[in-house]
């Protein structure tokens, strides 16, 4: 398979993961699409620097974390919306709208009560659809410490859910 053939594949299949990471740390759908497109910019124009290739996903990933850190840091100081957007059923009645927005931001603010590496940890693994292998490649932590970390912040996370 020639390299174009190789880069459309894994465009292909990253895009929707690094779109949905992406989409919990920024507020946006336009935004969310135009930080993904400048990730695989990143990812074509260095690809030299990847080592090895079976560790692609924890690379780009690690590029998309730090295209997001750089759009936060040319921006306003603002700390990003935790989004949890799936498909939202076609024109949702108010009740429905205020309800969703209620529950966002509960989850919302029981994430802002982890530490960030917790919330990055939640991100990788629920947004970006990583195991803990992968996350651990990205945030260069073991496999075990990642799975201990998660383990603790959903406990956390589901106890702060649970109390209100």
């Amino acid at each position: 398979m020639g390299r174009i053939d190789e880069t459309s594949d894994l465009y292909r299949q990253y895009l929707p993961r690094i779109l949905n990471y992406i989409r919990l740390r920024v507020d946006g759908e336009d935004l969310a699409q135009d930080l993904a497109a400048a990730v695989f910019e990143r990812a074509i124009s260095r690809q030299h620097t990847l080592r090895k290739p079976e560790a692609f996903g924890a690379w780009i990933f690690r590029i998309a974390r730090t295209t997001v850190a750089g759009h936060y840091r040319q921006r306003r100081p603002t700390l990003p919306l935790e989004k949890a957007e799936g498909q939202p059923a076609p024109e949702p009645s108010p009740p429905e709208v205020l309800m969703r927005r209620q529950e966002y931001a509960r989850v919302r603010q029981a994430l802002s009560s982890l530490s960030e590496r917790e919330q990055e940890i939640i991100r990788l693994k629920f947004g970006g659809g990583l195991g803990n292998k992968e996350i651990g490649r990205v945030m260069r932590l073991r496999a075990g410490n990642v799975a201990v970390i998660l383990y603790r912040a959903l406990r956390r996370l589901r106890a702060s859910l649970e109390q209100e």
